[in-house]
């Protein structure tokens, strides 16, 4: 079986996808991963066959971290051209005889490709957002509504693609040949179905969805032989106790030397050694004390179980590696799901209570303390995870749709 893989978005969006394409390569299938350009190392390393696509969207990014509101107004006008580069890119794809087409709402021309193709596509979520229940609001609703609004909430799926639904019908008549109406992506899950990328433990099925919603486990890489750390940072990590690591991903900050000097106030205060992963923005460290390693990135599976506390922003690859890897969490959520997973994890009893809010050196330094007196919850809550293998459920899933 052939599977085109697609994703876009950040480093926590493309890693379940590489697992998946290594639990498909090692079950005997020919997946095919496409992704953003920058991102997809970490799969050709690993010996699996990857298409790299345009990925200009990052450098605009890039360009406008810690520039101020009216750089990022000018940058929302920029991105549609860049979007649809991405999509010309993916277009490119239309000769690779996949069975089957799995793919990331995120990517949004996906199952348009799928249909170009002739055969069945499935989107696949690390977070619930086109399966409406009423026993939580929609993950990306800004207030958590009354309990009654709940399954109202969800309607807002519809409004996150709404910005791009115009170029996405002119890329899929012009690139792609296709005519008649261009379905939305809610039509599309609710007609094709969804794979669910979360482990039940973290979010278990409500029970007004059928069955075939149910999580399916996070989806996880295997270690690889002979990786490791880089030097400096593996002897900072041997010479005193546990750090914190501090790492807000692809986060932008309104003002990234304060929120840093926050951080480093913070871990200051809290009398903790730390790890700053700087991210694409949101910390800009310029001097920091022999406390504190500050590095670009790292790979969460081998540096996280080096820590004592994970301080982040709520993206749910971050919240599902420090669960994976029994290490307590501090969340500071920025936007659309991080609230929703920092308030579930908090609810866990494995993280602090969110930081919400102009970030302090006082909260940061009490929820630091608060977390580590959870590090017994993270553990157990890790134990649990580890007899998962989501991305072995979601292999036998597209074997059985590939065969529909």
């Amino acid at each position: 079986m052939r599977v085109l893989l697609v994703t876009m978005g950040s480093r926590g969006d493309v890693e379940p996808f590489v697992a998946l394409a290594a639990a498909l390569a090692r079950a005997g299938h020919e997946p095919l991963l496409a992704a953003p350009r920058r991102l997809t190392e970490d799969a050709a390393a690993r010996g699996l066959p990857v298409a790299p696509l345009d990925d200009g969207i990052f450098a605009l990014q890039e360009e406008v971290a810690g520039k101020g509101a009216l750089a990022s107004v000018t940058a929302a006008r920029s991105a549609l051209p860049l979007l649809r580069r991405w999509l010309d890119d993916l277009a490119t794809l239309r000769d690779s005889d996949a069975d089957v087409v799995v793919y990331a709402p995120k990517s949004l021309g996906a199952p348009h490709l799928a249909d170009l193709l002739g055969v069945p596509s499935i989107a696949a979520l690390p977070v619930p957002l086109f399966s409406p229940t009423a026993r939580f609001p929609s993950p990306m609703s800004p207030v958590r509504p009354p309990r009654f609004l709940n399954r109202a909430s969800w309607r807002l799926a519809a409004v996150v693609e709404a910005p791009y639904r115009r170029m996405v019908s002119a890329w899929r008549s012009e690139a792609l040949g296709l005519s008649g109406p261009t379905p939305g992506l809610t039509e599309r899950v609710a007609r094709d179905g969804v794979l669910h990328a979360w482990s039940p433990h973290l979010l278990p099925a409500p029970d007004d969805w059928p069955a075939e919603l149910a999580p399916t486990g996070f989806w996880s890489l295997p270690p690889e032989e002979g990786r490791a750390l880089p030097a400096a940072l593996d002897q900072f990590l041997d010479a005193g106790e546990p750090p914190v690591y501090v790492g807000f991903g692809s986060m932008l900050a309104r003002d990234p030397e304060a929120f840093t000097q926050a951080v480093l106030d913070g871990l200051h205060r809290s009398g903790r050694r730390a790890v700053l992963a700087t991210g694409w923005g949101a910390l800009r460290p310029t001097r920091v004390p022999e406390t504190v390693h500050v590095l670009d990135q790292a790979p969460h599976g081998l540096l996280l179980p080096r820590t004592a506390v994970a301080v982040h922003h709520g993206g749910v690859g971050t919240v599902a590696a420090a669960i994976r890897t029994g290490v307590p969490q501090v969340i500071r959520p920025f936007l659309g799901d991080q609230p929703f997973w920092a308030r579930r994890v908090h609810e866990l009893g494995t993280a602090a209570r969110p930081l919400t809010g102009r970030l302090t050196a006082d909260g940061l330094a009490a929820a630091i303390d608060d977390a580590a007196t959870r590090a017994g919850a993270a553990r157990e809550l890790a134990a649990r995870v580890s007899a998962e293998d989501g991305a072995a459920v979601v292999v036998a899933r597209i074997e059985r749709v590939a065969v529909a």
